[in-house]
């Protein structure tokens, strides 16, 4: 059946309410990484953004719900990249033990995670929008081909490996050098949460690191 164009295109009045909101989210992320969270005003934003107040409210009822909508789309850049993972693999293991690994590190370089590792109720917020829709894809998928076997709830599944990932981020910012053994013992619980032996989980993190962007030494 088609549908009405009207339908897949938003019209001029939603346009403009998206451009708003992009503009909210470019000047909270701008401000949070030049002044940090808590000098992060509705002032700041607004200012930024050349916007005014009545305008933030429209789109936030908060400041905290303006920062984490800010960081989470930041991160869905990162957790988007599962997807090109996808296309070189069948094995939802092998997977969940590449991506976890890259979009660990994205995070990890992203100049804003700093500032939210302080604020780790924000940190978890902001995780938690960007990934869990794409967590949950691959463990269905995982479960679907018989290769994993969970053993709790979704629920609790996605609360462990979320804080623990607000964990893993807020050790390696102050630990930077341990940063490759501490984001593969992190892919390697995520699989063996998820009913993969530690030896298989082992060998499946080892090749899925070769999956991991090399940084290029400065110049």
């Amino acid at each position: 059946m088609t549908q009405d164009v009207n339908e897949k295109k938003p019209n001029r009045m939603d346009r403009r309410r998206l451009e708003t909101r992009q503009k909210l989210l470019t000047a909270t992320l701008k401000s949070v990484i030049e002044r940090g969270i808590d000098k992060t005003t509705m002032d700041a934003i607004t200012d930024t953004a050349d916007l005014g107040r009545r305008t933030l409210y429209y789109h936030f009822a908060s400041k905290e719900a303006c920062i984490v909508a800010a960081v989470a789309q930041v991160y869905e850049i990162h957790t988007a990249s599962m997807n090109s993972i996808a296309a070189d693999t069948e094995d939802a293991a092998q997977l969940i033990a590449a991506s976890v690994q890259v979009v660990v590190r994205g995070l990890l370089n992203e100049p804003v995670t700093q500032h939210l590792v302080e604020h780790p109720k924000l940190l978890a917020a902001a995780l938690a929008q960007a990934t869990n829709s794409f967590a949950n894809r691959d463990v269905q998928i995982g479960v679907a081909q018989k290769r994993f076997r969970p053993t709790v709830s979704t629920r609790l599944r996605e609360n462990m490996f979320l804080w623990s990932l607000v964990g893993l981020l807020t050790e390696l910012i102050e630990r930077p050098k341990e940063t490759k053994a501490m984001v593969q013992d992190y892919a390697k619980m995520y699989l063996m949460a998820l009913g993969v032996t530690a030896s298989d989980a082992q060998e499946l993190v080892i090749v899925g690191e070769k999956a991991v962007p090399k940084r290029k030494k400065p110049k």
